[in-house]
């Protein structure tokens, strides 16, 4: 899937068209996208659906999506073939008709959350192609440095931050597949990049999808504390547009990152006390982290994360570490001991009540000797007659 035309010239204020172009290598029966776009240089005025589905001459759906020119966005654009047909040839499915601003500058055009299914319902894999388009008059300099760096794009759209250049010290890119069903996994390689890969369950197909991770200089921009311990290093992770990476489009999230041996023997940190944090609903959430393994260099570990966005790895001094575990202990201690002596307060109460009132224990006894006593007496009144009857007899 792909915009078409890849790159062109707008002028200003002028009304142009864009074609989203489908190549399919398989059998498909439907499609649904997002399409992104910078609305400082561009307005979304119409989409229409193109022929690609209608050339079997079958009754199709089409939806126009939500267009809001405000955010750059119109999301839930789908089109689909009632019945069993299928399309195997290449052709338009949908146009866009677009309005560029007074401004100049080169616009961004990004598909994003799209999904190609066959007539079973099965979503297939899609690489996806976006577009640049030049507004008004662009320098040179200017037109070169972004063409430079579009690359292909993703059905999840490219990773975006919102932090601060200033505060990034290295950045690292990886892209893959993200199908409904298959487990996803990024994997990183830099010299200096902590985080080693990062894997999901997606609920939903997104496609090609970039992810980016930031080792940054200092706490992130977006979290005004830091985490409790001492940091060994504070990150981010994006993983394509945003709001993919929310639990309602994946599952079962883990983060593999490393921690250098130098810094844990500098800091006599206790390895056990290692952990991953993530930032989110405003605050520092300590995430359930277990070593994987060693090398002379680091320690490697993973976490279990229920999304993406800043996160730090911290770690506690063997003496901290060590201090806060005796306060739990002896929290534990004194509770155990409060029960304890609870329990021997109640014993000690039924031992009293038996010391106190001896007596009554007496008086049941002698009151079940005299009951016996008089069953007996009765029983020979009773049977006395009985006898003399038989002796006359």
């Amino acid at each position: 899937m792909r915009i078409s035309p890849e790159t062109q010239s707008i002028g200003g204020e002028q009304d142009f068209t864009l074609n989203i172009y489908i190549e399919p290598d398989t059998s498909i029966s439907g499609a649904q996208l997002d399409f992104i776009f910078d609305n400082s240089l561009v307005n979304v005025k119409e989409i229409r659906e193109g022929d690609l589905l209608k050339r079997t001459g079958s009754t199709t759906i089409f939806s126009s999506g939500t267009t809001d020119n405000s955010r750059g966005t119109v999301t839930g654009i789908y089109g689909l073939i009632l019945g069993k047909n299928m399309v195997t040839a290449p052709g338009t499915f949908a146009t866009v008709d677009l309005v560029s601003s007074d401004r100049s500058g080169v616009c961004k055009l990004q598909l994003s959350n799209v999904v190609v299914s066959n007539s079973s319902g099965y979503s297939i894999p899609v690489t996806v192609v976006n577009s640049n388009i030049q507004i008004g008059e662009t320098s040179k300099s200017t037109s070169e440095q972004t063409s430079g760096g579009s690359g292909g794009g993703g059905g999840g759209g490219g990773a975006g931050s919102p932090e601060s250049t200033q505060n990034i010290k290295l950045k690292e890119i990886s892209q893959c597949f993200i199908t409904n069903g298959v487990r996803a996994k990024y994997t990183f390689k830099g010299d200096t990049n902590d985080i080693r890969y990062v894997e999901f369950d997606p609920k939903r197909s997104f496609g090609k999808t970039t992810a980016i991770i930031e080792m940054l200089k200092e706490k992130s921009s977006l979290t005004p504390v830091e985490p409790e311990g001492q940091v060994y290093q504070h990150m981010n992770i994006w993983i394509g547009t945003d709001g993919i990476s929310n639990p309602e489009n994946l599952e079962n999230a883990v983060v593999g990152f490393r921690v250098d041996r130098a810094w844990i023997n500098e800091n006599g940190i206790d390895r056990t006390s290692i952990t991953l944090n993530h930032f989110s609903d405003d605050m520092w959430n300590a995430l359930e982290t277990r070593q994987t393994g060693e090398d002379g260099l680091y320690l490697y570990f993973e976490a279990e994360t229920p999304g993406f966005s800043p996160f730090a790895i911290t770690g506690q001094s063997s003496q901290a570490f060590q201090s806060m575990e005796n306060q739990i202990r002896d929290s534990s201690e004194i509770q155990d001991s409060s029960e304890a002596q609870d329990l021997n307060e109640e014993l000690t109460e039924d031992t009293s009540n038996t010391a106190l009132y001896p007596e009554n224990e007496k008086g049941v006894q002698e009151n079940q000797d005299y009951s016996a006593i008089i069953y007996i007496a009765v029983g020979i009144i009773l049977f006395l007659p009985v006898l003399m009857m038989f002796k006359r007899s």
